[in-house]
């Protein structure tokens, strides 16, 4: 990291393993649900997340193309050819925009498979198991959340953010 960066190692590694994990904790309730539209739908939230999302977040940002503990997305909307803003405000885009198009994505990913087994509670039930994974992966994303909230949306110095502590 530079050292003009506000995160440390630690923030964005943390925040990258957990991401990483939700992700696979993700795949793997889909597949083994045999849940492939959910699964479809999934994919579909987290690739608008990663190039929508980083459209209107990442371009705003001084660490575009550098680790970040956005889950280093900072590096991905470089590689999708993104150019830094002028401006060094989510304000430029809109606070909707922002949320259209880069918070809701993500959170239509993390709830998907809380959808998926809901469904199967009401149509045929949940063993012991699928209790158990439910409540590891909301753990998880609530984990993920409030690690990123403190790891990284606390220390950010980007203007406009609803999640900025300069809000």
């Amino acid at each position: 990291m530079t050292e003009e960066s506000p995160w440390t190692s630690f923030d964005v590694a943390i925040n990258l393993i957990l991401f990483v994990i939700l992700i696979g904790f993700s795949i793997y309730i889909l597949i083994t649900k045999f849940a492939w539209i959910y699964l479809i739908i999934w994919v579909g939230a987290l690739l608008l997340y990663m190039t929508c999302g980083r459209y209107v977040t990442c371009r705003h940002c001084d660490y575009l193309g550098k680790p970040c503990p956005s889950w280093c997305m900072g590096i991905i909307g470089a590689k999708l050819g993104f150019k830094r803003s002028e401006k060094k405000s989510f304000c430029e885009e809109g606070i909707l925009n922002l949320v259209l198009f880069d918070i809701s994505f993500l959170i239509i990913a993390m709830i998907i498979p809380i959808i998926v087994y809901v469904v199967q509670l009401v149509t045929i039930g949940l063993l012991i198991f699928d209790w158990v994974m439910l409540i590891i992966y909301i753990v998880l994303v609530i984990t993920a959340l409030v690690v990123h909230n403190v790891s990284g949306c606390r220390k950010c110095s980007i203007d406009c953010c609803p999640l900025s502590p300069k809000k």
